[in-house]
């Protein structure tokens, strides 16, 4: 698990995620919050303060589910990206007027859970700062500035209230809940598949496609057999000869050409040969990605990775 959660975040630090700009700022179609891999559900600004992305990993319907996904005991996570001066207290204000607006005057009740809350933020907020409010599946919820985890508490109401803030009845910012419950659809390529074997029909990797510059790459983040999970690759050239294959970068460059992506290459593990490549999705079966490269013997169809 600690090898799956290295590769992930080598991605997210590294490489990234095909993004979504709202306003000036941009966040990742797909984000990693500790060891939970979410996927962007939707973002927005609020009167130039900050602007905030939803992270879910389960499917919504509308501004209607906001009630549903403030008091679901679900991992989701908040990122709130600071876009002006905005000082301590400023933000610690927002907590506590919110709360107050989404528990309809009753946030007396949660005060000793509010007070743990404004403890942990801190004093020096900066422009360009990045908050992350994490919540766990079993109702821990975490507090991280950019990387750093600055407190964790753990009370499923107090989690219900905090997020009524944006998602609930009576919500800080009305146009702001519709944008995070617009349950975002990110670039179906992109994400974990399975690499099939054609003739045998037996997976045998797991293959992260991310994005680039506008390009999707794609690494092995795992072996299926496990006898083959501390192979070398041997026959392949250039910086990849002796590398571990876990971890290497077999798809590279690929670029969207009407329906397809092309002008990439492809790296055969089993032999070290680089091959022009094109994958693409039917819409009919959206977890099947089509991959086609030179001396593959035909279409191969890898299969979405379920999480």
């Amino acid at each position: 698990m600690k090898t799956v959660i290295y590769y992930v975040t080598f991605f997210i630090t590294f490489c990234s995620f095909a993004q979504t700009k709202v306003g000036s700022v941009h966040f990742n179609d797909v984000d990693v919050f500790g060891d939970s891999e979410l996927m962007l559900n939707g973002a927005g600004t609020r009167d130039r303060m900050y602007a905030m992305a939803l992270y879910l990993d389960f499917e919504v319907n509308g501004v209607e589910d906001g009630i549903m996904v403030a008091e679901k005991d679900d991992t989701m996570a908040i990122t709130l990206k600071v876009t002006s001066s905005l000082e301590g207290e400023e933000l610690k204000e927002i907590v506590r007027n919110g709360i107050e607006r989404a528990t309809d005057g009753n946030s007396y009740l949660l005060e000793n859970q509010i007070r743990d809350f404004i403890n942990i933020l801190p004093k020096d907020i900066k422009k360009y700062d990045i908050f992350r409010i994490l919540h766990k599946k079993g109702g821990d919820l975490m507090v991280y500035r950019n990387k750093e985890l600055l407190g964790k508490m753990n009370h499923p109401e107090f989690k219900k209230a905090l997020f009524k803030i944006w998602l609930g009845e009576n919500p800080v910012d009305s146009e702001l809940k519709k944008n995070l419950l617009a349950s975002f659809e990110p670039n179906p390529i992109l994400g974990k598949w399975k690499m099939v074997d054609k003739k045998t029909g037996v997976a045998l990797s797991v293959i992260q496609l991310y994005m680039l510059e506008g390009k999707v790459f794609g690494a092995i983040e795992r072996m299926l057999r496990q006898s083959e999970r501390d192979n070398v690759c041997y026959d392949c050239t250039g910086d990849d000869k002796n590398k571990k294959v876990e971890g290497l970068v077999v798809v590279k460059r690929m670029q969207l050409n009407g329906d397809k992506y092309t002008g990439g290459k492809f790296t055969n593990i089993r032999d070290g040969k680089v091959a022009d490549c094109q994958m693409w999705i039917d819409e009919e079966d959206r977890d099947i990605l089509n991959v086609k490269y030179k001396g593959s013997g035909g279409v191969h169809q890898w299969r979405r990775a379920k999480q």
